[in-house]
């Protein structure tokens, strides 16, 4: 059964293109996909959904692109308190809680999460300033300052310095937009993850996609390496 299903946000700008819009238009109309999305997860008892919605590269476009991605972020962070809070939805931040990000975004992440930590339904993980090299590096570095030695350093440690800390492995990872790469996203959480890659835009995804994707997975037959 699945239990974790991660999604690549991508095509946003590309949506927005084919439509003829503002490429802010597009990341708009994928804040509102990923709602529909989590309404769509709550329906279907998917235990975990992971949302890789801003990557710590992102953070070199334009000003005035990642300026209006931010102040997206504060207003949906925002909405998420009044819309999810008493959904009993988990919220996670999978990031780094420092630059590139602006401190006010990520303490408003930190809050929604503190506040959401009890709950006991759908699992929200936000990938956000995000970059599976990043989280590599952060549980590398913390490892260090802790004062572990190599002989005590099993996986089982290693995986509770990740940010996905106590989540399952992703067991299907979505990408949108026809792109057939991970661009890096969870290296260490993909070793046996399926890979499903539609040629529709993230702004269009919705709950009948979603559960395209889901048939799909289950009509794949997992090994796990055994033969």
């Amino acid at each position: 059964m699945l239990k974790h299903i991660a999604i690549i946000c991508d095509g946003n700008r590309r949506w927005a293109k084919e439509k003829g819009l503002p490429a802010l238009k597009g990341h708009q109309e994928g804040a509102n996909a990923v709602e529909r999305l989590i309404n769509a997860g709550l329906e279907l008892n998917i235990p975990v959904m992971s949302f890789w919605v801003m990557g710590v590269d992102n953070f070199g476009r334009s000003k005035e692109e990642v300026s209006w991605l931010m102040k997206l972020s504060r207003i949906w962070i925002k909405k998420a308190f009044d819309k999810y809070t008493k959904k009993n939805i988990q919220f996670r931040l999978c990031g780094l809680r420092d630059k590139p990000a602006p401190k006010d975004v990520i303490d408003l992440f930190e809050k929604l999460e503190n506040d959401t930590k009890n709950s006991t339904g759908l699992i929200v993980n936000i990938c956000f300033n995000y970059g599976g090299h990043t989280e590599l590096m952060d549980a590398t570095k913390r490892i260090i300052a802790d004062g572990l030695q190599p002989e005590n350093i099993t996986e089982e440690t290693f995986e509770k310095y990740l940010w996905t800390d106590g989540l399952p492995h992703p067991d299907l990872i979505l990408r949108t937009s026809g792109e057939q790469r991970l661009s890096g996203f969870m290296p260490w959480q993909s070793r046996y993850s399926e890979f499903y890659f539609p040629n529709y835009n993230f702004p269009e995804m919705n709950k009948e996609k979603l559960e395209e994707a889901l048939k799909e997975f289950e009509n794949r037959n997992r090994r796990f390496g055994k033969g």
